[in-house]
């Protein structure tokens, strides 16, 4: 029969991070549809973008041009390179 006790499962550290982590998890749900965290999510896109960018540089092809839109999105505009390198490495890198 399994213990389910947790007097002893954590340190003092894990048990800080955990709370932190928490916490923050709690905040940024809060605060996902208000303006504080636009600025946040349109780096996220750049470096998402840039990521392409990157890919494609990496296999000879050149960049176009990159974009990131006010409502979190963006494109890359590539030509030539490998484009199943290309397409993914936005999730990849990031």
């Amino acid at each position: 029969m399994p213990n389910w006790e947790l007097k002893h499962c954590c340190k003092h550290e894990q048990i800080v991070f955990l709370a932190t982590l928490g916490v923050c998890a709690v905040v940024i749900l809060a605060l996902w549809r208000t303006v504080l965290l636009l600025p946040f999510k349109l780096v996220t896109v750049f470096i998402h973008e840039a990521s392409h960018a990157i890919a494609c540089k990496l296999t000879c092809g050149h960049v176009e041009g990159i974009q990131v839109h006010a409502n979190e999105g963006g494109t890359t505009q590539t030509r030539g390179g490998v484009y199943w390198f290309i397409l993914p490495a936005g999730c990849i890198f990031l």
